[in-house]
């Protein structure tokens, strides 16, 4: 069947173009370039879940990321694969996956040498974090690193790391934005971040917050405590 692409409330579409706009605009002022998804933001809001779910797909490529820590000759690449799932009642996020490839290419030769996922899902998953980020050796499948722009035969780690497949570390909302949001914190420096925020502070005030009523429910009742409990509040039945 093929996708079928739904019109959403403008607000929505406009706070995610704008954001997305910000974001490449920083990224231009660094003198560093992306690739991304060749559909217009607004396409790529597309039907699921018989129809009462919307689901937003968004892949980037950032080639040349800066990084301090290679050496001459190296270069770290960053690939990003977004879905986001509303619910078409209410326009309020249940569902948030960015998967994110650290990638080192040294003479040609691309390696991935982190690769990890942000997560989060209403009402919850059992013995997870309501939100969390999960640690793996798994790349984006190729023929979406492609279609952002990825041009190089990806290299995976010679040994997967086993221990990686089952930790899930507690974070706050990582949406694609908050996921952006932190890499321009992590690589672009502080006056270009300084700008980045300031641009986008009343964007993300438009973009729909994920559901979140355990999490803010349990930091009500316990508000001197920021502990990891509050991120299992949803696991956790009243007496």
């Amino acid at each position: 069947m093929p996708e079928q692409t739904v019109t959403v409330p403008n607000g929505l579409g406009s706070a995610y173009e704008d954001f997305l706009q910000s974001f490449r605009a920083v990224i231009e002022d660094s003198d560093l370039s992306l690739a991304q998804d060749i559909r217009p933001i607004r396409s790529s809001f597309l039907a699921a879940g018989g129809n009462t779910q919307v689901v937003f797909t968004w892949s980037m490529y950032l080639k040349a990321w800066p990084c301090r820590r290679l050496g001459a000759g190296r270069r770290l690449d960053v690939a990003i694969k977004a879905l986001e799932t509303f619910s078409r009642e209410s326009w309020q996020m249940t569902k948030s996956t960015v998967y994110v490839n650290y990638i080192i290419v040294n003479a040609g030769v691309a390696k991935l040498v982190q690769a990890l996922h942000y997560d989060f899902v209403e009402p919850g998953q059992a013995d997870h974090p309501y939100f969390h980020v999960q640690l793996s050796d798994e790349p984006i499948p190729n023929a979406e690193l492609r279609a952002s722009g990825f041009d190089l035969d990806l290299t995976a780690p010679s040994a997967s790391n086993e221990c990686w497949v089952t930790t899930r570390i507690p974070t706050p909302e990582m949406t694609l934005a908050s996921v952006l949001y932190c890499l321009v914190a992590d690589h672009l420096g502080e006056s270009q971040f300084d700008q980045f925020s300031r641009t986008v502070e009343s964007i993300e005030d438009r973009l729909p917050p994920p559901a979140f009523d355990s999490i803010r429910a349990s930091l009500e009742r316990s508000p001197k405590h920021f502990k990891s409990s509050h991120w299992f509040a949803h696991m956790r039945t009243e007496s």
